[in-house]
């Protein structure tokens, strides 16, 4: 959940790490175009075994997929 001053909904969203094999199988993700899937998934910080990097974008190009609860 995201929520900040001037928000006035918040934003759910959901997050995935990049490559997992698992991926493919839940039942969340699947229902994201393929197109979009990448905006949920944290990536693995070069040089590290265990930082991720997930950047959330609230609009534009590459804009992060949200939920609606």
């Amino acid at each position: 959940m995201l929520s900040m001053r001037g928000l006035l909904k918040h934003l759910y969203s959901r997050i995935y790490f990049y490559g997992n094999p698992l991926n493919e199988l839940d039942p969340v993700l699947t229902l994201v175009p393929t197109s979009r899937r990448q905006t949920l998934c944290a990536e693995l910080v070069p040089g590290s075994t265990d930082a991720y990097l997930w950047k959330v974008r609230l609009q534009g190009d590459g804009e992060t997929v949200f939920f609606q609860y």
